[in-house]
């Protein structure tokens, strides 16, 4: 898994449109995190002004504290997320594996599962975090963790940089989202939103964004691997503030 939050002051201009929906997904990352199941893999990226970002733990991601400055349209520096356990093989996809950008169950269950998760105060590693607002579905998040995951699977890569060097808030930015923070977590190889979900909440660094009170929108992706891919299941989860 990965997370990333990055935070910008600048005015923005949307430029595509919005986030994916619901898809596979992954994100970078390069750690080793042992409390991940061996065919499966997170990263997370927390630069910016995204709630107390230096999480610690074994293969923990880890993110700046300070105000990353933004470059370009949408984009950020100081992203320095870094990723979960390098794996092999991949789980079979079952559940929502599949399931089509939009499907109703699929946004229902995602938006339920993690304002599930924010309302029950929890410890992301040694940073303790209250119960926090309910988040909403977001068609620009969903986009643009969709068009991660996509890369992501199509490239069999597993990494929060996309195509074209693209950051999280570039590709926010180009949905059409005009937005003040941003953060992203990504996975691969979990066969059901329910243990990916468990999987960012188990580690500190993706914790830290599942329960960051600034986020108010959501998009959750899943995209399916393939025999050539190294992991059977992409996820990518997109949380942002508007401006």
């Amino acid at each position: 898994m990965a997370a990333i939050t990055v935070a910008d002051r600048r005015s923005r201009r949307p430029a595509f449109a919005g986030l994916v929906s619901l898809l596979w997904l992954a994100a970078c990352g390069s750690n080793i995190d042992t409390s991940m199941p061996a065919d499966t893999r997170q990263a997370s990226d927390t630069p910016g002004t995204a709630s107390p970002a230096a999480a610690t733990g074994s293969g923990a991601a880890s993110g700046a504290t300070g105000a990353a400055a933004a470059t370009g349209s949408g984009g950020s520096s100081g992203a320095v997320g870094t990723a979960g356990a390098a794996a092999t093989g991949g789980a079979s996809a079952t559940g929502t594996a599949g399931a089509p950008s939009g499907d109703a169950a699929f946004i229902e269950q995602a938006v339920k599962m993690i304002n599930d998760a924010r309302a029950v105060a929890r410890n992301c590693g040694t940073a303790a975090y209250a119960a926090t607002g309910a988040t909403r579905w977001n068609a620009d998040a969903a986009e643009a963790a969709t068009t991660q995951a996509t890369y992501l699977q199509q490239n069999n890569l597993f990494s929060h940089t996309g195509a074209n060097g693209s950051s999280v808030g570039d590709r926010l930015t180009a949905a059409g989202y005009v937005w003040s923070t941003v953060g992203e977590n990504i996975a691969a190889g979990y066969p059901d939103m329910a243990s990916v979900v468990k999987g960012w909440l188990d580690s500190p660094g993706h914790c830290v964004n599942m329960m960051n009170p600034n986020f108010v929108d959501v998009g959750l992706a899943l995209v399916p691997g393939t025999s050539s891919n190294s992991y059977r299941t992409y996820w990518a989860l997109v949380l942002a503030k508007p401006r």
